[in-house]
């Protein structure tokens, strides 16, 4: 057994014990549960301790994805590492279609020529998701609002330096 598999094991553990681990981005923290097996918790953490590394990667890869979740619907651009350039040639639009337990997400992308749009999985630190500013001022609601690629988003852009 490998130190990740090792990790993921004490994690499971942990949460049967009562101990909820959560990552903020930076910071691991071990939330842990009145149980009355305080003692048996505190084992746990000094185990956890020991592959701080691996937890804290673990822990973090399942709040990106639980937080990607409420991303779904939104638009997203990513490059696409053929012919990226500044004025948006290489530039990928698209919109979050699910999230999986650790940090990829499906995007749904319209290419020029195909039928219907294509799925591909990307890791959430290689996209920049767009939201429009009405949306964020109504961010009250839960379920975010569902967009469709925008052909020509980057057709626009192309356009601009050619004026």
């Amino acid at each position: 057994m490998d130190r990740t598999e090792k990790a993921n094991a004490l994690i499971e553990r942990a949460e049967k014990l009562g101990i909820r681990l959560e990552c903020d981005g930076v910071f691991l923290v071990a939330n842990q549960a009145p149980t009355g097996e305080r003692e048996r918790q505190d084992e746990i953490i000094a185990a956890l301790t020991l592959y701080l590394r691996e937890v804290h990667f673990l822990v973090k890869r399942r709040s990106l994805a639980a937080h990607a979740k409420a991303f779904l619907g939104l638009r997203v651009c990513f490059p696409d590492g053929f012919t990226l350039s500044e004025r948006g040639e290489g530039v990928i639009s698209g919109v979050i279609v699910g999230a999986s337990h650790d940090d990829l997400v499906d995007v749904s992308i319209e290419k020029e020529g195909s039928p219907r749009p294509q799925v591909t999985t990307a890791k959430v630190e290689n996209l920049l998701f767009i939201r429009d500013e009405e949306e964020a001022a109504s961010a009250h609601n839960d379920e975010p609002k569902s967009e469709q690629p925008r052909r020509g988003f980057f057709d626009r852009l192309r356009g601009s330096r050619e004026e």
